[in-house]
């Protein structure tokens, strides 16, 4: 019997109005200012970067093949497309590698948006998330990041702990808008569950 990939074969399904694909970024950086003066030169490296700098929740820059993402105040995701070389980061900024930490996957099609609404509890109205916005949303208990890459497209970040549950919940969605799937592939992982908090009576 053939091994199966799931996370490989639950990114590339195709249903009426809707298409997955893999999003392979070839590169993910975490940055992160720690001060006040740590955040101006982030400020002024994505200037120098992008010509700009992002100015609130939502907003992000791109510069090439290069995207930058704000995942929290002080935080952004720099990705970087086949091609893109690297730019030069400010000593007072941290970067942490994370290409391996997540999967990518591209969304596409005129169902795009309902298969999202169904799963994620983000407002996906283009008056809310235009195109090249991004958002940070909870898709079935997954913290997952997500940008509107066009009218009907969307790229999204998962977890790589958690991708396998994530395509599945996904690729369960996508049988309504007839997606052939394997069965084999729709036992998904259990979900993610919160940690237990430690707690003493007294």
């Amino acid at each position: 019997m053939t091994d199966l990939n799931p996370i490989e074969m639950l990114s590339t399904l195709d249903a009426d109005g809707l298409t997955f694909r893999p999003w392979r970024p070839a590169a993910i950086l975490q940055l992160a200012a720690w001060s006040e003066d740590s955040a101006a030169a982030l400020a002024a490296w994505e200037r120098g970067v992008f010509g700009a700098f992002i100015a609130g929740a939502g907003a992000t820059l791109t510069a090439g093949r290069l995207r930058l993402w704000p995942v929290a105040p002080w935080r952004r995701l720099l990705i970087a497309e086949a091609g893109a070389a690297l730019p030069e980061l400010p000593a007072e900024v941290a970067a942490v590698p994370c290409t391996g930490g997540y999967v990518g996957l591209r969304l596409d099609g005129k169902r795009s948006r309902d298969l999202l609404a169904k799963l994620a509890a983000v407002d996906l109205h283009p008056d809310m998330l235009a195109e090249g916005d991004f958002a940070t949303a909870r898709l079935e208990h997954v913290r997952v990041h997500l940008q509107r890459a066009g009218a009907d497209a969307f790229d999204l970040l998962l977890p790589v702990s958690y991708a396998e549950f994530t395509l599945g919940a996904l690729a369960d969605g996508a049988l309504e808008y007839g997606a052939r799937i394997d069965p084999a592939l729709l036992h998904r992982p259990t979900p993610p569950q919160e940690s237990p908090r430690a707690f003493s009576l007294k």
